[in-house]
């Protein structure tokens, strides 16, 4: 990479007319662009296997992941008793507040 020799920045290649530069990205400079900076700025592809990710086609099996009757049943009375209580607590200090009064 090179950078511009007025205000250090990035040199980036550009086409004028049938000729290739190189233009800073700030300033607007340009110089001529050489084969071996050219060479430097080219873009090479890995083709190679280890790049590529591997995949399975099943994630997991829906039987596998049901739940239970008898979970649901616990989740849902575990649900309630929380409710229950968040309301048994607010009434509680309800009525202590009324106490004060």
């Amino acid at each position: 990479m090179k950078f511009c020799p007025k205000d250090g920045g990035i040199m980036l290649p550009a086409k004028k007319g049938d000729k290739e530069i190189l233009r800073c990205k700030k300033c607007g400079y340009e110089e001529p662009l050489d084969k071996k900076t050219r060479k430097a700025y080219q873009i090479k592809e890995d083709k190679s296997k280890s790049g590529k990710v591997l995949t399975t086609s099943i994630v997991s099996e829906k039987e596998g992941r049901r739940r239970e009757d008898d979970e649901w049943e616990q989740e849902r009375e575990e649900y309630y008793k929380e409710i229950g209580l968040d309301l048994l607590r607010d009434e509680l200090e309800g009525s202590e507040e009324h106490e004060e009064e």
